[in-house]
């Protein structure tokens, strides 16, 4: 494990967080070229504070300790030149006012690496920035584990399709962005995308989160992916999708709750019908606390269609408070299975055929588990070839009497075919 400070006039250096070396920027270039994985952080903030949150920070060492990480923070406009990273990473509003750095990093996209961009920025703002039309990645089609390039974000797909009204009361204030999408091309990456929506609050209620909570977040994702490619991972939630989407609950500098959460787009091929093809998404959420005093107790979901021509047909698991959990859809997908939740929570299911939405409210005491999966399900019949369904997820924790906290992810799913 490998940290460097990189500064205007020089690199503080921290190997194995035993000795620091001071030297010119032209060192940063002369590691020996080898299996490690280097992450660039731009930030404007004090680079020994980041270095303070890096070493003191449990979720942050782990993802450094005996892993194949290089960790180098650098000033915005320190440097274009990205030839000896793999990963990049720079607040969304420095680069959006720097021409050539956009250019540099266009480059470095193209070449492979992987970009993020962090701050609160949309899906449209990362590709204008990066000039790129869409972001693709593999998701599992069905059970038979094929996979299929879906988008996440198409701005020509989008057009394809008459959208019906939504009402935006029911909107929360930014949900179409996200504070950290990060993107590569390489088709080989274990994760083509990450995208990172993070709640932050205080005891005055929600705040800004710092450019360590950026960081930390960015560096379990570059854990995560290293464990994918390695298979070292004891978990058995690592899915073939090539896209890690996340959300999580801060309270202060502490990392209070996260929910992760991946998704399987079934096609029913068996049905004749000239006007619709006959879709349903299987929704699959893990919810994990980082301390004891953390509980998850009200998890909200809710999925909506995009286009006013097509239909929503039936969502699954219907109200229920106790195992198991059925999900069963009729006639044309005939899907009939049950699963278990080791908490019995409470599920109601609101079903709009109206506004074309399903939404469910799960609570109980503690939602969160090392062995649950929450599945939810909906299905609809889709006009054309291009498919589309929002999803958004809010967890709320609670600690104590009065103290609390949430993370809460909205998601485009597209499908051209």
């Amino acid at each position: 494990m490998s940290i460097s400070f990189k500064r205007k006039f020089g690199c503080l250096a921290f190997v194995g967080l035993l000795a620091s070396v001071i030297s010119f920027p032209s060192s940063s270039s002369t590691y020996a070229k080898s299996d490690t994985r280097e992450l660039l952080f731009a930030s404007k903030t004090n680079l020994e504070e980041l270095d303070e949150f890096v070493t003191s920070n449990k979720n942050s060492m782990s993802a450094l300790n005996n892993r194949k990480i290089k960790l180098v923070a650098t000033y915005p406009k320190d440097t274009n030149d990205f030839s000896d990273y793999d990963s990049i990473a720079y607040n969304y509003k420095d680069v959006k006012k720097d021409k050539k750095l956009q250019k540099a990093l266009q480059s470095a996209l193209a070449d492979g690496k992987k970009v993020y961009l962090y701050g609160g920025l949309t899906l449209e703002e990362y590709c204008e920035l990066l000039n790129i039309d869409r972001l693709n990645a593999q998701m599992e089609l069905d059970d038979t584990k094929e996979t299929v390039n879906v988008s996440f974000y198409d701005i020509e797909g989008d057009e394809k399709k008459e959208k019906k009204q939504k009402d935006d009361m029911e909107r929360k204030p930014d949900y179409n962005k996200h504070e950290i999408i990060g993107y590569t091309l390489d088709k080989n990456a274990p994760y083509k995308l990450f995208i990172s929506d993070i709640n932050r609050y205080d005891e005055k209620g929600k705040t800004i989160p710092s450019d360590e909570i950026f960081l930390q977040e960015i560096l379990e994702h570059e854990n995560k992916d290293i464990d994918k490619s390695e298979f070292t991972t004891s978990s058995n939630r690592v899915v073939k999708s090539a896209y890690d989407i996340t959300a999580s609950a801060w309270y202060l500098t502490k990392k209070a709750g996260s929910i992760n959460s991946h998704w399987k787009l079934y096609k029913n091929n068996d049905e004749d019908d000239d006007k619709y093809d006959y879709f349903f998404v299987k929704d699959t959420s893990s919810i994990q606390t980082y301390e004891w005093s953390w509980d998850a107790e009200e998890f909200r979901v809710r999925h909506e269609l995009v286009f006013s021509s097509d239909e929503l047909d039936d969502a699954e698991p219907n109200d229920r408070s106790k195992n198991p959990y059925t999900i069963s859809l009729g006639y044309p997908f005939s899907v009939s299975y049950s699963y278990q939740l080791e908490t019995e929570p409470k599920i109601d299911l609101t079903l709009n055929k109206e506004k074309d939405y399903s939404e469910w409210v799960v609570t109980g005491s503690e939602l969160e588990s090392d062995k649950d999966d929450y599945e939810f399900v909906t299905a609809w019949a889709s006009t054309g070839t291009y498919a589309a369904i929002d999803i958004e997820h809010t967890v709320y924790f609670f600690a104590g009497i009065d103290v609390e906290t949430d993370a809460d992810q909205s998601i485009s799913i597209r499908y051209d075919y």
